[in-house]
């Protein structure tokens, strides 16, 4: 196998979590976390850009301490702790949405500032990051609504009941992500650009679902897991091994370190 160099050096990871970074049982590797710890040693930023909310993915952060965090799905930007970019849902559009879902009996999740709220057995999440909701009346700003379902018709339905939003089906789950149009991992990113002044060419990105393909293409360096979802691997300038081995240690200390 030839080494692969890319064309800029790469100043710049960004690591999905969920079924890339984190393995089937929810754990960093110590050989992924010593490549990636050997990467910050040597100058590079290391970025976080996740479908979770800041609460439900600190317990992941709080071992990565990252330098940028891109979380509800690019809605909030965090670079070195200070927020450069924020958006989401005011209060009167997050209650229409909700609304839809109470009238319907789905499962609901919210991600506000300080919490993620659901309706369903928080048991179940085994996260701290996580409270109980019945949504009763519920009116407070957020970055991202999930409705649990299949049927697209409802999800369209939902979407139209505010201006610019959108949604999208979860590959690897029965539920839709409403947020607001134009907020997404790659947007994200544009924001991380200007902020940084690192243009995407010397930025690399990993990740495993249809979520992940504006960042992968934003990117210098698209990586999809061997586990994603195969059009990410379409959009991917690398596919790599699954989430529970080494892979990204394996990538890294070979085009990277």
């Amino acid at each position: 196998m030839q080494k692969f160099t890319p064309n800029r050096a790469i100043r710049l990871l960004l690591f999905d979590l969920d079924s890339t970074l984190l393995d089937s049982r929810k754990r960093i590797s110590d050989r992924n976390l010593a490549a990636i710890a050997e990467c910050r040693r040597r100058g590079i930023l290391i970025g976080v850009a996740t479908a979770r909310s800041e609460s439900t993915c600190a317990r992941f952060t709080d071992i990565l301490q990252p330098d940028l965090l891109i979380s509800c799905s690019g809605a909030l930007v965090r670079l070195r702790g200070e927020v450069i970019f924020r958006g989401g849902f005011t209060p009167k559009e997050a209650a229409a949405l909700v609304g839809a879902g109470v009238a319907e009996g789905r499962g609901i999740t919210v991600d506000c500032d300080d919490v993620t709220y659901s309706n369903r057995n928080i048991e179940f999440f085994n996260d701290p990051g996580i409270q109980y909701c019945d949504f009763t009346g519920f009116s407070r700003g957020c970055f991202k609504i999930c409705i649990e379902g299949t049927d697209s018709d409802f999800a369209r339905r939902t979407a139209a009941l505010i201006d610019n939003c959108s949604w999208q089906a979860f590959s690897d789950c029965d539920w839709f992500r409403f947020s607001k149009s134009g907020l997404s991992k790659g947007d994200a990113l544009r924001h991380v650009t200007s902020a940084t002044g690192i243009p995407a060419e010397e930025m690399a990105a990993f990740g495993d679902d249809l979520a992940d393909i504006e960042m992968l293409a934003f990117c210098g360096i698209g990586i999809a897991m061997g586990n994603a979802v195969e059009e990410v691997k379409r959009h991917a300038d690398r596919v790599i091994g699954d989430n529970d081995s080494d892979a990204i240690a394996d990538f890294l200390n070979f085009y990277i370190l």
